[in-house]
């Protein structure tokens, strides 16, 4: 029996009727599993409802095709059965502004809830920023450097987990960025007054 079957067939009829009734919320899968422990169950369907599931479905097929994108978001979907990730996207812009450091650790609460070790992300996270801010000291360029080898390390670190632990071809929604912004608004508004506290005092 599949983890979803096995979840499906604990759940009330009322809570199967809801993915019947809202197939846009949920997996194809998971729509029809509930139907079929309904049928099990035989349970009383209202007339109809088959044939509109059936016309929803393929509706909602056809929409999904028309929608698909290609790069970082053809994952990306609004399923309430899905895990709920940070995004490709969302990582990467994070790291370009504060860091791969910063990024490491959106990726590793990924891989937190994929159940999946989070030790090597963040051990990548910092020895790339070490060795990004050794390089930068010792060609002493600028900061443009920063943006490009972050943007570098960002991706070279979906190459090295992403696969490994979240899964090439894994559907999952989007999770909300508010909780690492927050973060790193926080820890960037306290380097600006740390910043400008030493500037006045080394007038």
């Amino acid at each position: 029996m599949s983890a979803l079957k096995k979840i499906l067939s604990e759940k009330t009829n009322n809570e199967l009727m809801f993915y019947v009734k809202n197939i846009d919320k949920h997996t194809e899968e998971a729509v029809g599993l509930a139907l079929k422990e309904l049928n099990n169950r035989n349970v009383q369907l209202p007339e109809g409802l088959i044939d509109n599931i059936e016309i929803q479905l393929e509706v909602k097929r056809k929409k999904e095709q028309n929608e698909r994108v290609s790069g970082w978001d053809e994952n990306v979907v609004v399923n309430l059965d899905t895990p709920q990730y940070y995004s490709k996207r969302a990582i990467y812009c994070f790291s370009i502004l504060f860091s791969v450091f910063f990024g490491s650790f959106m990726l590793a609460a990924n891989c937190k809830d994929a159940n999946k070790p989070t030790w090597p992300v963040i051990l990548y996270g910092i020895l790339y920023n070490l060795l990004a801010l050794v390089v930068a000291d010792y060609i002493n360029i600028g900061t443009s450097y920063v943006f490009l080898a972050n943007g570098v390390g960002v991706l070279l670190m979906y190459e090295l987990f992403w696969g490994r632990y979240i899964g090439i071809s894994t559907k999952y929604r989007t999770k909300s960025i508010r909780k690492p912004f927050i973060i790193a608004a926080v820890v960037f508004s306290a380097y600006i007054i740390l910043m400008i506290y030493e500037m006045r005092v080394g007038r």
